[in-house]
């Protein structure tokens, strides 16, 4: 880890970020602490998140299978072992839809058509920062206007978290995080 956490005991305010974070959690991960060296920063960073919204126009499985597409894009194993150790299975994801959201394509036979669509917007924008008209066209079949707009904040705020993870060098955490698959174990 590039940057040192913050300990115990926490300033008020890192205290107060930390409450807001699910009890499920456990104690806070290192990319809270780390950023508790900076309250404000901290503050800023948990308010930028639009995933855990109560009125979200997405479901779980949704945003989940974007969300690991995007991680994966990104080559973060931080928060994409986090992802699938919280929310995988919840979300109905399997194990060989784990494993083909690293290493496989969105036409991988593992998907449904629902989940290749979301594959694909994150693949165009990782690769391309945009949406052709083609896709936009599909996606404005299958989701609501407000719906896109969410998909869109999610791929880039959790593009966010995939660079302050990976700049840092920030180690899994303690049991949480899943393994990385190998590339074999995703071949059909």
């Amino acid at each position: 880890m590039r940057i040192s956490p913050v300990t115990q005991p926490y300033s008020p305010d890192a205290e107060a970020a930390f409450a807001r974070l699910p009890a499920a959690w456990g104690p806070p991960f290192a990319i809270f602490t780390v950023l508790a060296r900076d309250p404000d920063l901290l503050q800023r960073f948990m308010r930028g998140s639009v995933g855990y919204r109560p009125d979200s126009k997405l479901t779980l499985r949704e945003r989940e299978v974007l969300l690991l597409r995007v991680c994966a894009n990104c080559h973060c194993r931080y928060e994409w072992g986090l992802r699938v150790h919280f929310f995988a299975v919840q979300a109905g994801i399997s194990p060989a839809q784990i494993r083909a959201s690293v290493h496989g394509t969105a036409d991988h036979s593992v998907w449904s058509t629902e989940d290749r669509l979301l594959l694909r917007l994150a693949d165009a924008l990782q690769r391309d920062c945009d949406i052709g008209d083609a896709l936009w066209a599909e996606l404005s079949a299958a989701f609501s206007d407000e719906a896109i707009l969410e998909l869109l904040l999610l791929a880039g705020y959790y593009r966010s978290v995939a660079y302050l993870a990976n700049g840092l060098r920030l180690p899994p955490e303690n049991g949480l995080c899943h393994p990385w698959p190998d590339i074999e174990e995703t071949k059909t």
